[in-house]
């Protein structure tokens, strides 16, 4: 007896055991052939029964066992005009088709080419197919996972950025639950959850398609040409629907604010109106709509390009100190010098604190930069005789990575004997137990403290009582006035009395003219520093 097995024979075992579904069809589409796969999942019957009938004879029949429901097999309903397509085409095509066996939802990936006789003439469709189920369901999972919010069931800000690619809308609207961060801290994240699903079931009920784009943002899109004043007037629907109506906590209800930002644009859509709702919500107004003409993408622009010249200033050592004389009112002669700050930008440029400096604690330098000018200044006036000042806010003192950094660097360059630290009056030294702290760890060094900007805004007296500072430096604004200014130059003579006799020096700044500085000796003031008794210079060019 041979070993081979014939190629039929192969052939033959090969289909009936082949875990796919195999069939051939006539061209009225009566199968010619179906393996077991097919009779079994498609047809639900034995081989020789399938062959002469169609997939409608089998779909009847299924329906027939379910008369009153759904679920019977749907596949065969399908399948005439994939096969219209191959027998027109005359060429291989492939199909992927859902639909129900007995009660259970199916996925396929079909394959139908043209079935031809030993004679090349077309006779039917051979067709196979496998099961894709799994790996559909795992699809659809990772599709939901990627593209919808899992706590609201919303659509995520993935999906709307696709959307907008997609479909170009042309308007799209984001509302911002205001203080949500509270509702987080004082109701606890389980409660601030519910209160997101409920915000969303409430898009649902509506019937509006809404996206999930943020914590707690939440964002429709519009495809009509609309007005602003219709974009407005469908935002205090949606605001009503929101708002009015409170929210349940437990067995409480809470309300909750709503701000809106609104943008039409046929570019960066969802970017404008993020800016309209961050706008929103730092103004006095709930709503805000994105203005073209305002270019609030270039102000960003600037921002960006400005962190990005703090950052490499610091890496490159771009940011530099000049020094500005602090002379005596009666003779000229230098008691000190003040430390300025400047960045040299990539062009050479010099830049103005006034320009980076506040921007910079924004974006987390500051204490970089702060660090910087600190060093700097002591190892400028380390080898100098000369008196030197730095200038610190609250911001510095209550750091204290940098009240280390001061502490060490004043002992490493023997220089506190010669410096002086001047606080701002106005910009929360109230906070007195760390100032003092402050104040005391440094003294005990031999440095000293100067009350900046003294005579701005509110200014306080008791300040100076509780502090033990050893000068008071006049603000600006009243010296640049004092010859033309009565009351402003009453202050000035008060606060120069009042230090006086506690002891005191007094500095006044922005001394622009002589006959400021005429008037400051008459008021017996004790130092000045200006434009006019000497510009800021760069010592370490001397």
């Amino acid at each position: 007896m041979s070993n081979h097995i014939k190629s039929e024979t192969l052939l033959k075992l090969i289909t009936e055991n082949l875990p796919d579904l195999l069939w051939i069809k006539d061209l009225k589409g009566n199968y010619i052939y179906a393996n077991d796969s097919t009779c079994k999942i498609f047809l639900n019957t034995l081989p020789e029964d399938a062959i002469g009938k169609n997939d409608l004879y089998f779909a009847k029949k299924e329906r027939s066992k379910f008369p009153n429901s759904p679920n019977w097999h749907t596949f065969g309903e399908n399948c005439a005009e994939s096969d219209l397509q191959v027998l027109e085409k005359l060429e291989p095509i492939t199909v992927k088709e859902c639909g129900t066996i007995r009660g259970a939802l199916r996925h396929f990936e079909i394959n139908k080419a043209p079935f031809y006789n030993e004679n090349g003439k077309i006779i039917g469709i051979i067709g196979i197919a496998r099961d894709i189920t799994s790996q559909t369901i795992l699809e659809e999972e990772n599709y939901k996972l990627t593209y919808y919010d899992l706590l609201t069931k919303l659509p995520n800000r993935q999906k709307i950025l696709l959307d907008i690619l997609k479909t170009n809308p042309k308007a799209c609207m984001i509302f911002n639950i205001d203080g949500f961060r509270e509702v987080n801290d004082f109701f606890g994240i389980y409660n601030a959850d519910k209160i997101l699903q409920e915000v969303a079931n409430r898009f649902f009920s509506k019937r509006l398609k809404a996206y999930r784009v943020g914590g707690d943002e939440f964002a429709v899109t519009y495809h009509e040409n609309l007005s602003y004043e219709e974009l407005k007037e469908k935002a205090f629907e949606i605001l009503s629907m929101l708002q009015d109506e409170e929210y349940l906590i437990e067995d409480k209800t809470i309300s909750l604010g709503f701000s809106v930002g609104i943008a039409k644009a046929s570019n960066r859509l969802l970017s404008k109106t993020d800016i309209a709702v961050n706008r929103a919500k730092n103004s006095h107004e709930s709503m805000f709509i994105y203005d073209e003409d305002e270019k609030i993408e270039e102000k960003y622009k600037d921002n960006i390009n400005m962190a990005y010249e703090i950052k490499k200033a610091l890496a490159e050592d771009r940011i530099i100190c000049f020094y500005q004389p602090i002379v005596d009112v009666n003779n000229g002669e230098i008691l000190a010098y003040e430390t300025l700050v400047r960045l040299k930008d990539s062009y050479g440029n010099l830049i103005s604190p006034f320009k980076f400096l506040n921007f910079s604690k924004k974006i987390k330098l500051y204490h970089k930069i702060s660090q910087r000018v600190i060093s700097n200044a002591c190892n400028t006036f380390k080898k100098k005789r000369d008196f030197f000042s730095i200038n610190l806010s609250i911001d510095d003192i209550k750091n204290r990575e940098t009240v280390d950094f001061i502490i060490k660097t004043l002992k490493k360059t023997r220089t506190a004997s010669r410096v002086t630290f001047e606080i701002l009056e106005s910009e929360g030294i109230e906070n007195y137990d760390e100032v003092l702290d402050f104040i005391n760890k440094i003294k005990i060094l031999g440095a000293k403290i100067a009350i900046d900007d003294f005579g701005s805004g509110y200014s306080n007296f008791e300040h100076l009582l509780k502090l033990n500072v050893d000068y008071i430096k006049i603000d600006g604004s009243l010296i640049k006035n004092i010859t033309s200014n009565p009351r402003q130059k009453i202050i000035v003579e008060t606060i120069s009395s009042f230090a006086k006799k506690i002891g005191i020096k007094t500095v006044a700044e922005f001394v622009e003219t002589q006959e400021i500085l005429d008037n400051l000796k008459e008021l017996e003031i004790d130092f000045a520093q200006g434009y006019y008794t000497g510009k800021p210079i760069d010592l370490c060019q001397d």
